[in-house]
Formats: structure tokens, sequence, C-alpha cells
């Protein structure tokens, strides 16, 4: 039996998944390297984890896990303080 030469995600008919490295990371979320690899570091009591993948020493995300991962962090509500009356 002999496989085919087609992709996988040419037979699915899906297109593949936009790959990203840390850079191009940086640049779609608007902040520095090292955040991103900040953010990619699982800690207690903060937001999850940013997914990513290691393919060597390298890390890579998939664009669309990037996109919902940013859209389920908490809304940040900026309060208003009352200044404090002059005593």
């Amino acid at each position: 039996m002999k496989r085919s030469a087609q992709p996988a995600n040419a037979i699915i008919g899906q297109t593949p998944p936009k790959i990203l490295t840390v850079t191009q990371v940086a640049e779609l979320l608007q902040i520095p390297k090292s955040s991103v690899y900040e953010k990619t570091r699982a800690r207690r009591g903060v937001a999850p984890p940013l997914p990513s993948r290691r393919v060597g020493r390298y890390l890579r995300f998939f664009e669309s896990e990037v996109l919902e991962w940013l859209a389920g962090l908490p809304q940040n509500h900026l309060v208003r303080h009352r200044r404090r009356a002059a005593a």
C-alpha cells in the first residue's frame, strides 16, 4: 500500500495553522520579546500561561491559540481612586 504525496491538511481540506515566532508574537501583542518569554511560564495565582510549543530550543506559537489566550484574559477595569480630602 502506497501513501499519497499530499500533506495531511490537503486531505482534510483545511489550511495549515499560522505558526509564529517569539518576535512575531511580541509584534502581534505589542509587547517586548522578554514579556513573551515571561508569559509562557506557568505561575500560580496569575493569568494562564501563553500557549507555546518547543521546537528544539525555539518557541513557536499557533496564532489562533495566542488570540484565544488574549481574549480569555480578564479585563482590567480601571479604577478611579478618590482623592483624599486635605486634612
